[in-house]
């Protein structure tokens, strides 16, 4: 068999290919469910490994997403429905509702063996306020400093 130029050519770039493809790891999915009205992304960053990030700047090790995972609608006193990786639940995550007035409430302590969580949204809210969700993803033991991944949904009162 006699290889050529363009067959030897071709078979480098699909070779590169692959390896540029392998190196580019997806971040986690999470989904944020209220009233039928369904949003889902990939983490706004989420570090492989034992990367940690400071203040939602990713790290080396650490891949930034999307600014939001989602936008959802919801209404005062619905309940929202919050579903991340299992492997997630499994090492500990926290979530944080935040209004756009700048009060930061939590809706979760940190969750351990659970991928799932529901809470109501504040009965006073009105339709001039938003909020932000925020999904904390843990390293396996470690506290709100070793974050591994974020997520942020944004959730519009109507």
């Amino acid at each position: 068999m006699r290889l050529t130029k363009r067959g030897v050519a071709l078979g480098v770039a699909a070779a590169a290919l692959g390896l540029v493809t392998a190196c580019d790891k997806p971040a986690p999915y999470a989904t944020v469910v209220s009233d039928g009205d369904t949003a889902g992304g990939e983490a706004t960053a989420w570090c492989f490994e034992n990367g940690t990030f400071n203040a939602s700047t990713p790290g080396s090790d650490c891949k930034a997403g999307p600014a939001n995972a989602g936008t959802i609608t919801v209404k005062p006193g619905g309940t929202v429905e919050v579903d991340v990786p299992p492997d997630v639940g499994e090492d500990g995550w926290t979530a944080a509702l935040a209004s756009s007035d700048g009060n930061l409430a939590p809706v979760s302590f940190v969750r351990k063996g659970t991928s799932y969580i529901r809470f109501a949204v504040p009965n006073d809210a009105t339709g001039s306020t938003t909020y932000v969700l925020e999904l904390l993803a843990l390293h396996p033991g470690q506290n709100a400093e070793k974050a591994r991944g974020l997520w942020r949904f944004v959730l519009d009162v109507a």
